[in-house]
């Protein structure tokens, strides 16, 4: 059935210490072990807004109320890796990754290597408030085409002070309950450079009049795009504000728009309507385009645990998105919703889900989402999706699983069925033609010592449009600790 048979050989050489020490950057193994406490109701850490921090994580797991076997092993590797990953002071890593081409393929929650041949070089200092990361990655055979071979997604500046985090760089973002995907910030395209500032700790508030609000996080963002040829110098903004007043429910609010640049008005007066967004997407056509301060997208997430009400270890989740406001709420909405469930076979942790995503505008396809008549390069960098990773006007149902086959071994697999660019818009380079395809991915993931992690990866993908591919792939990663 399949055309063509691919390879790809991973190597990552000496990796000291691999990322920050207080901030953790998109992370799948640790965001799927957080999961299933949750599902458990062993935990509750927010995993809908990341990055995440080591206090926020100590936090979390301090509270964690064990009552298996095979629930403390698994909070055991999530403490252990907190315990590796907050080592302060002095960090330097290196890395080589190979891979062949998966242009077709779907990303998912941390799949950040696109390159057929990557190699990256980091230098991290850390202390208790103060935390930088320079990394520096070379790259060819890209699937992203952003200009130079050279670049410094990874590398940020961030201290701490009265429980907030500003960060300074070029950082992945995540905000929705989605495993493969969130409808209004994901990690599918280059980071955006810019600024952002959080919470440290996500603790309750501690005022008798708030308190009801329960474990909160907000965070903003502000930013730039990289080589925006429709609007150059065009501006990113966001915000995200998330809350779990009860411990079976967390609901969560996100707005992103894009505003100024060449040509456009970057005066407080238009930036303040922006932020309004009342008066957003007022005008249709270039001739009375400042009328249209910017281009909008906002709308409402929830997440609720059925362990905590029902005591099954399962979740159901939803978001959805508008790309225009009508009335002062979001219009003309895409929509994400899907469920999990987490348990274990023969003491074996695993957790399967199911989610369907629907990137038209209210279910039809008029090549709006994720587009704008004045930034006419749409919600994307490099034509790669801000949002969803499949990008405007797609529908897909995917299912997934995780298993831990033992402190060691970590399988992830997902089967994924979509239709892609119904609009046709070849503004979405990841999927630049109308097109249905089914992929099956499958990675796995094993720590042959504390220092060494092997990882390797099966997909297929069968399309409509183009000749069908299989990749294959191996990896290895070290670590000084």
């Amino acid at each position: 059935m399949y055309q063509k048979l691919s390879t790809l050989l991973g190597l990552s050489m000496i990796s000291v210490v691999a990322s920050g020490q207080n901030l953790y950057m998109n992370d799948l193994k640790l965001k799927a072990e957080l999961d299933w406490l949750n599902s458990q109701g062993v935990t509750q850490i927010s995993t809908s807004t990341w990055p995440l921090t080591t206090n926020e994580l100590n936090r979390g797991l301090t509270a964690a109320t064990p009552e298996t076997a095979v629930q403390q092993k698994v909070l055991k590797s999530v403490k252990e890796s907190v315990a590796k990953h907050s080592t302060l002071g002095l960090n330097a890593s290196a890395g080589l990754y190979l891979q062949s081409d998966r242009d077709q393929l779907p990303q998912t929650f941390g799949d950040d290597v696109l390159a057929g041949q990557q190699a990256t070089a980091s230098l991290g200092f850390s202390n208790t408030q103060w935390e930088g990361n320079l990394q520096v990655n070379l790259k060819n055979d890209k699937a992203i085409q952003e200009g130079s071979d050279v670049s410094l997604e990874g590398s940020y500046l961030a201290g701490t002070a009265a429980n907030q985090w500003l960060i300074a760089g070029q950082i992945p973002t995540w905000w929705g309950p989605g495993h493969d995907g969130s409808l209004i910030r994901g990690d599918a395209s280059i980071p955006v450079a810019g600024f952002t500032m959080q919470r440290d700790v996500q603790s309750a508030p501690s005022s008798n009049y708030l308190s009801w609000v329960g474990p909160w996080q907000y965070q903003l963002f502000a930013g730039q795009f990289d080589d925006y040829e429709a609007v150059p110098d065009a501006k990113l903004f966001g915000a995200r504000l998330v809350a779990s007043p009860w411990k079976w429910l967390e609901v969560g609010a996100s707005r992103s728009f894009m505003w100024g640049g060449d040509g456009r008005s970057e005066s407080f007066s238009s930036f303040f309507d922006a932020l309004k967004g009342t008066e957003d997407n007022e005008s249709t056509n270039s001739s009375d385009s400042d009328d249209d301060p910017a281009n909008q997208l906002g709308g409402f997430d929830a997440k609720v645990n059925l362990s905590s009400l029902i005591n099954v270890p399962a979740n159901v989740y939803a978001q959805y998105i508008g790309e225009d406001e009508a009335g002062g709420l979001p219009a003309k909405n895409m929509y994400l919703a899907g469920a999990d469930y987490a348990s274990n076979i023969k003491g074996k942790p695993y957790q399967v889900y199911a989610e369907y995503t629907d990137t038209r505008s209210s279910g039809d396809v008029e090549g709006i989402s994720y587009d704008h008549f004045i930034y006419t390069d749409g919600y994307y960098q490099h034509g790669y999706p801000l949002g969803y990773a499949l990008g405007g006007d797609a529908e897909s149902i995917a299912v997934g699983g995780r298993l831990w086959l033992d402190d060691k071994n970590f399988i992830n697999a997902k089967v994924q069925h979509a239709k892609v660019n119904q609009a046709d818009e070849s503004i979405n380079r990841a999927f630049p033609e109308d097109d249905e395809l089914t992929s099956i991915d499958l990675a796995w993931e094993h720590q042959l010592q504390p220092q060494a992690l092997i990882s390797t990866r099966l997909w297929g993908v069968d399309s409509d449009n183009r000749s069908s591919d299989i990749g294959v792939g191996i990896g290895i990663e070290l670590t000084s600790n």
